[in-house]
């Protein structure tokens, strides 16, 4: 039977012979766990999953239906059997009010027995059967209402009849008003890349579509914004932003989708490419193949880049610095602080700004920030203040006087991230002992080997091999030994609830925690505090 079983009842006599009789009548339950008065009970209903408890109407400190009243709150899918040896009406009438399924009188028969617990898993099975409708029924409902969506609009952007024409244009606008805005039409691009080097593969690409939407939808902005999918295009989706003044729309798209980009980068390993068509009053077919357009500049100046139509100009220019950009981007990898200040003085000369003028400044701005987004120290992008300076701000360009004044600021935010700390050496396996320290001090975050790398300026891969080389240990493994050593502390010399040491020791899912620490000790951590507490 595969449903999990709870005997509470205060006489062993009594659990054993419910525990025969229920392997007598096949019906052995995939787990079964026994308890003799209320509070044991309750300890084990927060350590596993139970499906149905057995408990008797007389426990020691607490009675059967005071247990239920308490555990029908925090349990509510548990369904209950109550043993009694009183057949008085109204422990019947309470059991019936609690929604208790089977009330048996002592001595039980076999017959009874077998009858209740069938029928406990009959309602279980149709409760989970009516959930599993409910949600697939409302999400098909919801998944129709979408691709609907999509689909106006992927509509819109393929037509060129006037507006009043288009029978999808109000479904749209009571979604997206649009009167009296300005609107930017963004075509995202989900880059290769993020499959080859990322958790990701071309399978989960709508997984990773759901994300985007997700996190665009949750990014702050001034901008009213909606998100589709590109139903010619996989690996795509359209992006709308309106904002009713024309020059803050381009402001605020700067700072949505870099926001995005360097969220699904850091957390997800997603690179995104961004073709951002000019301020338009509709969405049409017009802002469509100004977004392709834009986007079509990855494959010369490179891809996990914001490419806006309106700067299309500039990036076709002879004399765009394609090439000092990759180098810059290289010397920043490397730490080289001598070609980085080069560099930014190079790319930013008195001459490159006349050539061009102030939107070559802002393009190429974006373009270092992008890169400074890539490979910042996390040290520096943990502080959210240090973050603000890394979200295209331009407003910052009126605090300066001359060009030196730019070049300098920019120089130094370079610097600030891609700082290391003075302390760590440059020798690999001093880097390691720090890693060690750290991992000892910090043992109950969530570390991840990316973070420790790059924390002590050292290749990801090359940081595992000389970490197991020195400890004999993965960085995994190492962790989860330290959590579960604290957590044999705790549970020995302390009084804290299994739940609050799992969350002491890193563990949030204290059923993963359960697991992880019966694999690793052979006991349940309930087991582990007895047997060590009598010794």
């Amino acid at each position: 039977m595969e449903r999990s079983i709870l005997i509470a009842d205060d006489e062993k006599l009594i659990r054993d012979g419910i525990k025969a009789r229920l392997e007598y009548l096949e019906l052995i339950p995939e787990a079964l766990y026994e308890a003799e008065n209320a509070e044991q009970a309750m300890e084990i209903l927060g350590e596993h999953p139970v499906d149905i408890v057995i408990t008797d109407i007389r426990m020691a400190e607490m009675d059967g239906l005071s247990f239920i009243q308490q555990v029908k709150p925090l349990y509510p899918n548990i369904q209950f059997i109550i043993l009694s040896g009183y057949a008085e009406f109204e422990y019947a009438e309470q059991a019936i009010q609690l929604g208790v399924k089977a009330y048996l009188l002592k001595p039980i028969s076999n017959d009874s027995l077998k009858k209740a617990v069938e029928e406990v898993v009959a309602k279980l099975d149709e409760l989970e059967s009516l959930k599993r409708t409910v949600s697939e029924g409302n999400r098909s409902i919801e998944e129709k209402k979408r691709l609907l969506f999509d689909k106006s609009v992927n509509d819109l952007l393929r037509t060129d009849s006037p507006l009043w024409q288009r029978e999808n244009a109000k479904l749209v606008y009571q979604k997206f008003p649009v009167q009296n805005r300005w609107i930017m039409v963004t075509l995202i691009n989900i880059d290769v890349e993020s499959y080859e080097q990322g958790s990701f593969g071309y399978r989960d690409i709508e997984l990773v579509k759901f994300s985007i939407r997700n996190v665009f939808t949750e990014l702050p902005s001034q901008c009213e914004k909606i998100i589709v999918s590109n139903l010619a295009n996989m690996n795509q989706l359209f992006a709308f932003i309106s904002h009713s003044n024309e020059s803050q729309l381009r402001v605020e798209a700067e700072k949505l989708f870099t926001s995005l980009s360097n969220h699904m980068g850091r957390k997800l390993k997603i690179s995104l490419t961004f073709g951002i068509s000019s301020a338009l009053p509709e969405i049409s077919a017009e802002g469509n193949k100004e977004a392709q357009e834009a986007l079509l500049q990855r494959i010369i100046h490179g891809k996990s880049n914001l490419y806006f139509y309106d700067d299309i100009r500039i990036l076709s220019a002879d004399q765009f610095p394609s090439s000092e950009l990759h180098m810059l981007f290289q010397y920043i990898e490397r730490r080289d602080a001598g070609n980085i200040e080069f560099l930014i003085n190079d790319i930013f000369s008195d001459e490159s700004i006349r050539r061009y003028n102030a939107s070559y400044i802002r393009i190429i701005w974006a373009r270092i920030i992008n890169i400074l987004l890539n490979v910042a120290n996390p040290v520096f992008t943990n502080d959210p203040k240090n973050m603000e300076k890394l979200i295209l701000n331009f407003d910052i360009f009126d605090t300066f006087q001359s060009m030196d004044d730019l070049r300098s600021y920019l120089y130094m935010l370079v610097l600030d991230c891609i700082q290391v700390n003075a302390d760590i050496d440059v020798n690999a396996r001093n880097k390691i002992k720090m890693g060690i320290k750290y991992i000892r001090d910090h043992y109950n975050r969530d570390i991840a080997i990316n973070e420790l790398a790059e924390k002590f300026a050292i290749s990801p891969n090359y940081f595992s091999t000389i970490f197991k080389k020195e400890t004999g240990q993965t960085t995994v493994n190492f962790i989860k030994e330290l959590r579960i050593k604290k957590a044999c502390e705790y549970l020995v010399s302390s009084d804290k609830s299994i739940s609050d040491i799992s969350n002491e020791v890193g563990y949030e899912d204290s059923q993963y925690f359960f697991r992880v620490f019966k694999k690793a000790t052979g006991l349940t951590p309930l087991e582990y505090r007895r047997t060590y507490r009598k010794q």
